[in-house]
């Protein structure tokens, strides 16, 4: 996002503000900070409308938790 932002400058426009729907929480939290934040969710892998894991539940019209055993089971090894 930080080099996106640098490259907008380029034309200089009156402003520029990030949104973003999902931020996540995690113990080291210090990276890009958006203007704009939906939800603030937990430091899990989320997976839904647009979010996949390995190709698989990027279809859903929802977001949710895949647990390990999801993994596991959509793993490309597996």
């Amino acid at each position: 996002m930080m080099k996106l932002l640098n490259h907008l400058k380029n034309f200089n426009p009156a402003s520029v503000k990030v949104a973003s729907l999902l931020v996540k929480r995690t113990p080291l939290s210090i990276g890009y900070i958006p203007d704009y934040v939906g939800f603030e969710i937990p430091n899990k892998f989320l997976v839904g409308y647009a979010l996949d894991y390995n190709d698989y539940f990027r279809d859903l019209n929802h977001i949710c938790i895949i647990n390990e055993e999801g993994k596991m089971r959509f793993s490309k090894k597996g």
